[in-house]
């Protein structure tokens, strides 16, 4: 194992069951980094529901945890020719400036997606 400093990244999950039922299970991941680790929490307009996002970073490791109506994920960055782009499952995460889009795969590569602003 190399000397860097790992840095631990606590998530909380709310699992929604059937019938309303929830229950919370937390789970940590430990990353490279160190002091550099970083976190930013973000809300967006999506028209018709709010995006939570919480976009966490250590050395090359970055993540967004994504939570909207009764969906939450954790979100790897990967490679966009411009902004930053997160995938996780059948959904991808794409920002730019103050704006940013959801897009589902599952909806075929013509989708033009859910375009959301930064909330004010």
């Amino acid at each position: 194992m190399s000397r860097k400093r790992a840095v631990l990244i606590s998530v909380i999950f709310t699992v929604f069951a059937a019938g309303s039922a929830r229950a919370d299970t937390a789970f940590s991941i430990t990353v490279p980094g160190g002091a550099d680790a970083r976190s930013i929490d973000a809300v967006y307009d999506c028209g018709d529901f709010t995006m939570k996002a919480r976009y966490v970073s250590s050395g090359e490791i970055e993540l967004a945890r994504l939570e909207w109506q009764d969906h939450l994920t954790i979100a790897a960055e990967v490679i966009a020719a411009s902004g930053a782009r997160y995938a996780a499952g059948p959904y991808v995460w794409w920002t730019k400036g103050d704006s940013a889009t959801l897009y589902n795969v599952m909806n075929g590569e013509n989708d033009p997606g859910i375009a959301c602003e930064t909330a004010s």
